[in-house]
């Protein structure tokens, strides 16, 4: 397991890759805060789906400083299986910061974070690999463009919050995207190591901020539909976390006025 300290943006560096010709194809970065009662069906979700196919990889579990049994469950899993590692920040810093620790830590040429649920199937990869395989750097999953699919939808609450925080980004962030917080994102190495050492925002608006962040370096965006279903177990609190991510969003329009993204 590969314990972090505390994480300042500015100093992190992305992983310098294997030495000689072997090269990884396919990161899948899984951040975690206690999630030891539904990261086993997501391991067999995620080894089944990458054991049928031909390209070489690994599994990342990013660990937010979890007080649960989620390390042990992943250190399990890393002995049974070599491809699958651990990295674990010493304390709870939010999921932004697991994200990020877990995709400068990764050795793919893409990498791909995924939720620690099974909300979007490892299956809608498919869908993103000849985006990637024609060039595209950053391809993300979405809920609102044509093509997608909600059989099991979140709870009225939840999808009023999610659709207010999606058209305040769009209008304060970036209007051209559609969905900011679906779970499934994949970056190139390049798009990667362009992208997450510049992240400053931790907590809410982290997914904003890596598109902003995207667009600034001249990344082009390919918004893939995806079915989802709604699993239960969010961690996220309505009015509080409104707040916090109007809060973050203006961070992110600040820190770029004052040029702290460059």
């Amino acid at each position: 397991m590969e314990r972090l300290g505390p994480q300042d943006p500015r100093g992190l560096r992305p992983h310098p890759g294997r030495t000689g010709t072997e090269v990884i194809d396919l990161s899948v970065v899984i951040p975690a805060f206690n999630e030891e009662k539904r990261l086993g069906p997501v391991f067999d979700e995620v080894l089944a789906y990458l054991s049928r196919g031909k390209e070489s990889w690994e599994i990342v579990v990013a660990d937010d400083g979890s007080t649960d049994g989620t390390v042990r469950m992943s250190e399990e899993r890393a002995a049974r299986e070599p491809r699958i590692r651990v990295v674990r920040l010493p304390q709870n810093q939010g999921k932004g910061a697991a994200v990020r620790a877990g995709m400068l830590a990764a050795k793919g040429r893409w990498r791909l974070f995924r939720d620690a649920d099974r909300s979007t199937a490892m299956a809608e990869f498919d869908k993103f690999r000849p985006l990637l395989e024609k060039g595209s750097q950053v391809v993300i999953a979405s809920r609102h463009v044509p093509g997608s699919s909600l059989p099991e939808p979140q709870p009225l609450p939840r999808r009023l919050f999610g659709r207010g925080y999606i058209l305040l980004s769009r209008l304060m962030i970036l209007y051209e995207i559609r969905d900011f917080t679906c779970g499934f994102k994949c970056f190139t190495a390049e798009a990667s190591e362009g992208i997450f050492p510049k992240q400053r925002i931790e907590r809410w608006a982290f997914d904003a901020e890596l598109l902003f962040l995207a667009k600034k370096a001249g990344f082009a965006i390919e918004q893939v539909p995806v079915t989802w279903r709604d699993e239960p177990g969010s961690k996220v609190r309505i009015g509080l976390d409104i707040a916090r991510s109007l809060y973050e969003m203006a961070l992110i329009r600040l820190f770029d006025l004052r040029g702290l993204y460059r």
